[in-house]
């Protein structure tokens, strides 16, 4: 017995190191995301601040920790602050492993002890339930790649989670604990099984852990009451035959709402105005979003796509039927066992209860919720790590080499999944600081960042790159507004070339896209990227007066012609921006949107493995005149910024146009002033020279 113990200790020890180097694996590999630098700016605030009401949507208690643990490691810094401010969150996470083992043997092993021994499982060689569940369920948590994926975010979910769960585990310590007092009463006949006429109180070290768990976690994030709801469903079951011991539980429940009132006072105001009325969420859409997601999310995490998280999901939750399954048939044994112990429901139903609760109140407040994420049911993963565990369990009793392979291709799922969260770069959570890393080695004497949307300030202080003046619109005032405008206009006045940096979501900032259409009116439009959570577009200020102007006629597609050009410069070196004027028009209304192309072609570019040396594609005016909008008659001014790379060699040079369908990539036709067809459907306008440096 002594040394089945020591290897289990052994065996656990083994899984918390390896969810500890999974959690710290690549920490700081990916950039700060927005929701993460808001917190590190809100920590780094005077303490006051930090833990007031509408400072964060979110109570104070991960900002308040984060403000101690920033104290610890120092002022983070971009180089190595990712890794730093992560840290917290990953030592947090481990703790699931061992916290989800104390609480599957705690909700397994009281059951086991009232089975009868003729149901207990007889095949050579398996392990007893109570054993079995503890370690598949501890496997699960280790790998899973959800809790690992909030593991490392400076964010408060995976605080949430691991609050939640310890409160779970003093939940099932009060209810052990209520069972063993009113058996000893019935066992000395001192009093009726409804009302003891001398109950035993529940011990102070599991109340107060309970109390202090729970509060902490309502302090942390607002989905802890979703786990507190399971709670109270559970405790509810479980005590209803202990009169006096639900007593106390309602008393401690009490007891938590008068010490979360202070934040309800201080927050009510704040939470109002973020509240949103959606009540059409409560349909299949509703639904499909609540539930599907989170059931994808729970069983391969965010980082995998059809039909992999699919077949994932369809498995996972095929196991958690068979876990409700294995939870029933020990409530009907523990049903006969109550007819000489009255203990009611078996803990296992603890379980289910956990998962199923959180995610359906999850799916109640949905429409008066602003938006929903898999982190708001983050809270309600342990529970349905359990019921799958159950599941696999259930298989176990009759063959346990299946259950260790079904438990096989979990991990090797969740292997997959976190495959592609540390190394694929199409699932990074941000890349604000890949962007501006690019406009510090590309910016030039003269060029000022714009920074559209006041909310990216603490993800820019985080990032910002030396040497380039930012300025944030809108300040104070509408971007429609004139003083905006002027604004604006003095920027564009005193800088060569503006990099404007859309983070967020532009509809709610910027729903009109004045930037954007001011811009594109006023500037020539050189580059544009996206980086997850913002893009960024460099635009160059009209120079000198334009050296070639020429009128054309050249029609491209049905209706729409091009009347003629500008060009800066016919002669340019490398690293120059070419700023080119189209002029558009249409002889009727264009129901489609196209793209316009405009390259600089010379000999094969090594870098494109095309005659391609610079190109901009964009819809006209920046994107802010779409062909759609375009009026019989109207000329259309569209101008794009060609920059040629460092490298350009000398030599003579063609500018090409055109347009082309963005949905197919297909050229519109074109054809010159006689009516021919042009050949590769595009429009020559000429040739410019490139100087050697």
């Amino acid at each position: 017995m002594e040394r089945a113990r020591r290897l289990e200790k052994i065996a656990l020890l083994s899984l918390i190191l390896i969810a500890a180097a999974l959690r710290f694996y690549r920490l700081g590999a990916q950039d700060l995301w927005g929701d993460e630098a808001f917190s590190i700016s809100l920590s780094q605030q005077p303490l006051s601040v930090v833990i007031a009401g509408a400072s964060d949507t979110h109570p104070p208690f991960y900002p308040l920790l984060l403000f101690f643990w920033l104290k610890l490691v120092g002022a983070p810094m971009a180089s190595a602050g990712a890794f730093a401010t992560r840290a917290l969150s990953a030592f947090i996470g481990i703790l699931v492993v061992p916290l989800i083992f104390v609480l599957a043997r705690g909700i397994t092993t009281r059951a086991s002890r009232r089975m009868p021994a003729a149901d207990a499982p007889s095949a050579a060689g398996l392990l007893p339930s109570q054993a079995r569940v503890p370690w598949f369920a501890v496997v699960l948590a280790t790998v899973s790649p959800l809790l690992i994926y909030y593991s490392q975010e400076t964010r408060m979910y995976e605080l949430v989670a691991v609050l939640a769960l310890a409160s779970s585990c003093w939940l099932v310590k009060i209810v052990a604990l209520a069972d063993g007092s009113r058996g000893a009463e019935q066992q000395r006949g001192n009093g009726s099984p409804l009302l003891p006429r001398a109950p035993v109180p529940l011990q102070n070290n599991q109340t107060v852990g309970f109390f202090v768990a729970t509060l902490l976690a309502l302090y942390t994030h607002y989905s802890a009451f979703f786990v507190l709801a399971a709670e109270n469903v559970f405790a509810s079951v479980r005590l209803r035959k202990n009169r006096a011991a639900l007593v106390r539980w309602l008393w401690l429940q009490g007891a938590l709402v008068v010490a979360y009132v202070p934040w309800i006072l201080a927050q009510t105001a704040f939470l109002g105005g973020k509240a949103s009325a959606r009540f059409d969420e409560w349909g299949w859409r509703g639904v499909e979003m609540i539930f599907g997601k989170t059931l994808l999310a729970f069983s391969a995490g965010l980082t995998v796509e059809f039909p992999v998280a699919h077949i994932a999901a369809a498995l996972s939750l095929t196991f958690a039927a068979l876990g409700g399954v294995a939870i029933a048939e020990s409530r009907f044994l523990d049903a006969r066992a109550s007819r000489r112990e009255k203990t009611g429901f078996s803990d296992r139903l603890f379980a289910p209860l956990y998962f199923i609760v959180p995610v359906a109140l999850a799916y109640v407040v949905n429409p008066v919720m602003p938006f929903f994420f898999e982190r708001y049911v983050l809270v309600a993963l342990p529970g349905f790590i359990l019921t799958v565990a159950f599941g696999l369990d259930n298989v176990a009793q009759r063959d346990a080499r299946a259950a260790i392979g079904v438990t096989g291709v979990l991990v090797l799922v969740s292997a997959f999944s976190l495959g592609n969260y540390y190394f694929d770069d199409a699932y990074a959570k941000g890349k604000y600081g890949q962007m501006m890393a690019y406009v510090s080695q590309n910016a030039q004497p003269g060029d000022a960042l714009v920074l559209n949307n006041p909310l990216q300030k603490p993800l820019y202080n985080y990032y910002a790159p030396r040497g380039v003046p930012a300025f944030f619109l809108p300040d104070g005032a509408p971007l429609e507004d004139p003083r905006a405008r002027q604004q604006l206009e003095e920027i564009a006045r005193q800088h060569a070339r503006l990099w404007l940096v859309m983070f967020g979501n532009p509809a709610e900032y910027d729903p009109t896209g004045y930037l954007e259409r001011w811009l594109g009116a006023h500037a020539f439009k050189t580059y544009f990227n996206g980086f997850v959570d913002a893009s960024l577009s460099l635009y160059a200020m009209p120079g000198a007066q334009p050296v070639i102007q020429r009128q054309l006629r050249a029609t491209l597609g049905e209706s729409i012609q091009l009347v003629g050009y500008a060009l800066d410069r016919a002669e340019a070196l490398p690293g120059q921006t070419l700023q080119l004027t189209l002029h558009w028009k249409t002889h009727m209304p264009i129901t489609n949107r196209y793209t316009v192309f405009a390259h600089v072609i010379g000999a094969p570019n090594p870098a494109t493995q095309s005659p391609v040396w610079a190109q901009m594609d964009n819809e006209p005016v920046g994107g802010s005149r779409p062909t759609t909008t375009w009026q019989v008659g109207e000329t259309i001014d569209d101008r794009y910024g060609l920059r040629l790379p460092q490298d350009t060699p000398p030599g003579e040079y063609l500018i090409e146009i055109g347009m082309y369908d963005p949905a197919t990539l297909a050229r519109l036709p074109v054809r010159d002033e006689t009516g021919a067809r042009v050949a590769e459907d595009r429009v020559l306008l000429g040739t410019v020279r490139v100087l050697a440096r």
